[in-house]
C-alpha cells in the first residue's frame, strides 16, 4: 500500500485542472478545482479522513469571518447547507472580503446544484472501479 496525503490526493484527481484553463480571474478572482463525483457516496471508505474538510470555512463564507489561509478545500460541503447557500455559495465566496487573497478553492461534491455555478474547464468527473458498490442496485 502506498500512502499519500491529502495534497497528493486532491492534487492527483484535480492536478490537470490549470488555474489559466478553469479561468481564474475572469469568473472568480481565485483558482478553482471541482471534482465531481458521479456515483460512490460520502460515506465511502476513500473520503473517511477528508470528509469535513471546510466544514469551518463554510461558516466562515458566510459570516465574511477570516479564513487565516490561502487555499480553502471543501469535501461535499452541501452535507451541511440547504439548497439556497448551495447556490449562493459561490457568490458568497467571491463577495468575501478576503476574496482577493484566496489563491485557490478546491471542492469535492456531487451536488447538481453546486456543480452549476462552474464551467467545464473547472470540472473533472471522479470515477473509480469500485463506483458500483453505490449503483444503487
Amino acid at each position: 500500500m502506498n500512502a499519500k496525503t491529502l495534497d497528493q490526493t486532491f492534487d492527483e484527481w484535480l492536478g490537470d485542472i490549470s488555474e489559466a484553463d478553469s479561468l481564474a480571474g475572469e469568473i472568480y478572482p481565485f483558482g478553482v478545482r471541482v471534482g465531481c463525483v458521479k456515483m460512490s457516496a460520502p460515506r465511502h471508505e476513500r473520503f473517511e479522513f477528508m470528509l469535513n474538510m471546510g466544514y469551518a470555512d463554510i461558516d466562515r463564507v458566510f459570516n465574511h469571518r477570516p479564513f487565516g489561509k490561502n487555499v480553502l478545500t471543501f469535501v461535499f460541503p452541501e452535507r451541511h447547507m440547504g439548497v439556497h447557500e448551495q447556490y449562493s455559495f459561490m457568490a458568497k465566496l467571491t463577495d468575501h472580503p478576503e476574496a482577493d487573497s484566496i489563491k485557490r478553492v478546491d471542492i469535492i461534491t456531487s451536488s447538481a446544484v453546486m456543480i452549476s455555478n462552474f464551467h467545464r474547464e473547472m470540472i473533472r468527473i471522479l470515477t473509480w472501479d469500485d463506483d458500483t458498490k453505490h449503483s444503487g442496485k
